[in-house]
């Protein structure tokens, strides 16, 4: 499928989204700023949901919140570090059609097929399945975007099938790559990130200076794109 690109900013929320034509995107739209409100309650009506670094107990009837939540606690993370790839995940859910949706390097896609470039290198991700299906790429950096991180890498990306996970998990795997680790630290912390990990996701990529290292299934192929279609 020929996919055309659009482009949708509102406050914190900036979104790529490759769709068939404008009756999609706007579909994804009304998805987005649906699943933003429901962040956006959570956190009037529990205000530490936004604030809290560590999993927390979450009651209250908002779907969004609680799968954010939830993927919080298997990663050991706070509830926002799952908000990007779960306001893409509930938008993907949410349209039934092929859609590919980038909210800040976030990425969640309903396709047999895509190429995710991975930034700053000239490496991809790239992936193929036997028929159309939800996955997610999502990605965290101690120095790029706006993120939280508590690490310093390039990235630190995860593959799985929920966005809610694959968001938690990055944060948490790009949390344990210090500014001091060379190639044997980095090689130690991806290990035994994925011994906790593997029963949530697929795969790891982590970029750090020169060092770029992935854990399972992975397919990293070169490729080159305009630095201008990345969405930060």
């Amino acid at each position: 499928m020929k996919f055309k690109r659009f482009k949708f900013k509102h406050l914190e929320t900036s979104i790529t989204v490759l769709a068939e034509n404008e009756e999609v995107f706007s579909r994804v739209i009304e998805a987005v700023l649906d699943a933003r409100s429901q962040v956006e309650k959570a956190i009037l009506e529990c205000p530490i949901f936004y604030t809290s670094l560590e999993p927390i107990e979450f009651e209250l009837d908002l779907p969004v919140a609680k799968r954010m939540c939830k993927a919080a606690k298997i990663a050991g993370v706070g509830p926002m570090a799952a908000v990007a790839g779960g306001i893409a995940q509930y938008a993907v859910e949410s349209i039934k059609e092929s859609v590919i949706i980038d909210n800040g390097g976030d990425i969640v896609m309903r396709c047999k097929e895509a190429l995710i470039g991975i930034f700053p290198v000239n490496f991809a991700l790239k992936l193929e399945f036997e028929k159309e299906r939800v996955y997610s790429v999502c990605t965290s950096s101690g120095r790029y975007g706006h993120s939280i991180s508590f690490g310093d890498c390039d990235a630190a990306v995860v593959l799985a099938e929920d966005g809610y996970i694959a968001d938690a998990f990055a944060t948490a795997l790009g949390n344990e790559i210090k500014s001091h680790f060379g190639k044997s630290e980095i090689e130690e912390a991806m290990e035994n990130f994925w011994k906790k990990a593997k029963k949530y996701i697929d795969g790891i990529v982590v970029v750090k200076d020169e060092y770029i290292g992935f854990v399972g299934n992975v397919n990293l192929v070169e490729a080159n794109y305009d630095e201008k279609i990345i969405t930060m």
